[in-house]
């Protein structure tokens, strides 16, 4: 169910994965499998926020930390990692309700667990999520600097889509110091790394900058 549910939200059958992450949850929580119900919580969560149901996504992610936070295991690798996945889900959150300090705090929590884990692709999660605090209250070079890190950390990835992201955040940069010629080029850049995937969330991204 988790992978299904996965599957689902990859493909934005976004009704269907949070149906799959459900029963999943129901499933972890027979067996009292914590770390399941953890990651079950935190995918529900996600699935929320791709919604744009906020209330819901960020019910979903603060049960999971909670579950994190109680468990007696605090220290292997896949308790740091839902733990950082719970803090990168409340960051988001915040962040979108327009709760930059809070969702900074709750980043650089998640950017050091990602980095004791050594998760390059987790790393890059935060980088642009920092990156897009720093944005948001004008901070230009610090933006494109956590920016930079990011894409850094998607090349030695190699994520596509992380690659995409970092090429979009770049683009509204440039569009925010009105550079359009070099914004569009960016955001094409970013089109282009995604075209063809069934993750047509994100492909979108870049296809509302280049309208816009």
């Amino acid at each position: 169910y988790r992978e299904l549910g996965r599957s689902y939200r990859n493909a934005s059958l976004f009704t269907e994965a949070v149906e799959a992450h459900k029963k999943g949850l129901q499933a972890a929580q027979q067996i009292c499998d914590t770390m399941q119900i953890v990651q079950a919580l935190n995918n529900i969560g996600t699935v929320y926020r791709r919604m744009g149901v906020l209330d819901e996504a960020a019910s979903w992610h603060y049960q999971a930390l909670t579950y994190c936070e109680q468990y007696s295991d605090t220290t292997s690798n896949v308790a740091i990692k839902n733990r950082v996945v719970s803090l990168n889900g409340i960051g988001n959150v915040q962040l979108t309700l327009g709760n930059p300090e809070m969702a900074e705090d709750a980043f650089r929590k998640a950017l050091a667990g990602e980095a004791s884990l050594g998760s390059a692709v987790g790393q890059a999660i935060n980088y642009a999520n920092l990156g897009a605090i720093f944005e948001g209250r004008g901070q230009i070079d610090s933006a494109r600097h956590y920016y930079a890190q990011s894409l850094k950390f998607n090349e030695q990835a190699g994520s596509d889509l992380g690659i995409s992201l970092c090429r979009t955040h770049f683009g509204s940069l440039y569009e925010n110091e009105g550079k359009l010629s070099e914004a569009v080029a960016e955001y094409r850049k970013a089109y282009d790394q995604m075209t063809g995937t069934n993750d047509k969330w994100h492909w979108l991204e870049s296809c509302m900058s280049i309208s816009r």
